[in-house]
C-alpha cells in the first residue's frame, strides 16, 4: 500500500511538473528566438 502511494506521488508530482516546465521552456525558447530575430533585423 504505501509502495504504490509514493508511486502515485511521483506521478502526480512529474505531470504538475511537465505541466508548469514544459509550456516555461517553450515560452523561453520563443522569446530567445525573436531576440536573435531582432539583432539580425538591426544589423
Amino acid at each position: 500500500m504505501e509502495g504504490s502511494v509514493i508511486i502515485m506521488g511521483i506521478l502526480v508530482g512529474a505531470g504538475l511538473l511537465a505541466y508548469v516546465v514544459i509550456p516555461g521552456l517553450i515560452l523561453l525558447w520563443d522569446r530567445v528566438l525573436d531576440s536573435v530575430e531582432r539583432e539580425r533585423e538591426k544589423e
